[in-house]
């Protein structure tokens, strides 16, 4: 999908999810479930802080999918 400088940023996000969904509803879920910790503002340091406590989060919830066959 592409995005529309028309749109927007909120329209985008809604259409990108819509497509995210579409591919794997799971990933989506746990992708936007975990959005919100990334949206700080600050310094550099609470920045990091941000991104480490994002990937800790998605892993954690990946790790908690059931295993299935590979697409």
């Amino acid at each position: 999908m592409e995005f529309d400088p028309a749109l927007s940023f909120s329209d985008n996000l809604a259409r990108f999810r819509a497509e995210a969904e579409r591919i794997d509803a799971d990933c989506a879920r746990i992708l936007f479930d975990n959005l919100a910790l990334l949206a700080r503002e600050g310094d550099a340091t609470r920045t990091r802080q941000a991104v480490q406590e994002f990937n800790r989060a998605v892993l954690a919830a990946l790790d908690g999918l059931p295993e299935g066959p590979a697409a």
